[in-house]
């Protein structure tokens, strides 16, 4: 699922995809509500990481509130507060005073805007790892066809499993959809068969296991801090 800037959306869809070589079919929905994985790397769900680890992740100031919940209201962004996440875009470790050239901010300004930004969660970090931390272990993408009277109470529940990496609602006849990580193919099927069986309201689901990534989230940015993509 690739997220655009407003007014970039159409670029890939309708110019890049389609004149890729050998793509024959292009299916695109719009993400309309996370249910899990903004605030929580799919790390916590697999092991690795530890509860002073994963507190770790998690600004001081943020607050508490349960996966499944979002603030009501929408937080009003303006021209600069745009040109602070276009910085951080490019490079999430971009450094104060880099931001306030380009806000025109002071140092200070912009470490208050940011600890407000990832308050609201308007603002918060994609974390890109080792996916050898992962061996071991299957990942798939699950589609889910869900009455829509209990989607929100689906997306919840899937919001609390341990499986689940991420879950939100989307647009399209599947309407939720997550990403699951298990140990093998038989945990999968227990997991499908079980926990997911078991959800009331599930119309349809199609099941998509992930042999090989070649890119994670995010542009491909080369810079001092950085390394190219393999």
């Amino acid at each position: 699922m690739q997220g655009a800037a407003p007014g970039q959306d159409d670029t890939l869809l309708l110019q890049q995809l389609p004149r890729t070589p050998r793509v024959v079919q292009v299916t695109a929905h719009a993400l309309l509500h996370i249910f899990f994985g903004r605030d929580l790397s799919p790390l916590t769900r697999t092991g690795p990481l530890g509860p002073t680890e994963t507190a770790a992740l998690i600004p001081p100031d943020a607050p508490a509130r349960r996966p499944s919940e979002t603030a009501e209201d929408p937080v009003r962004l303006s021209r600069d507060d745009q040109r602070l996440l276009d910085a951080l875009a490019v490079d999430g470790r971009t450094s104060a005073a880099e931001l306030a050239t380009a806000t025109g901010w002071s140092q200070t300004t912009v470490r208050r805007r940011l600890s407000e930004l990832r308050s609201s969660g308007a603002l918060y970090y994609d974390l890109d790892f080792d996916h050898g931390s992962l061996l071991g272990h299957l990942r798939a993408s699950l589609w889910l066809e869900v009455e829509p009277a209990r989607l929100a109470e689906v997306g919840a529940a899937l919001a609390e499993h341990e499986q689940v990496a991420f879950a939100g609602a989307i647009t399209g006849t599947a309407n939720l959809y997550a990403s699951v990580v298990c140990r093998d193919a038989g945990a999968l099927y227990r997991y499908l068969t079980g926990p997911i069986a078991a959800l009331a309201g599930i119309r349809r689901l199609e099941t998509a296991p992930i042999h090989r990534t070649l890119k994670g989230a995010g542009p491909r940015h080369v810079t001092g801090r950085t390394h190219p993509s393999a």
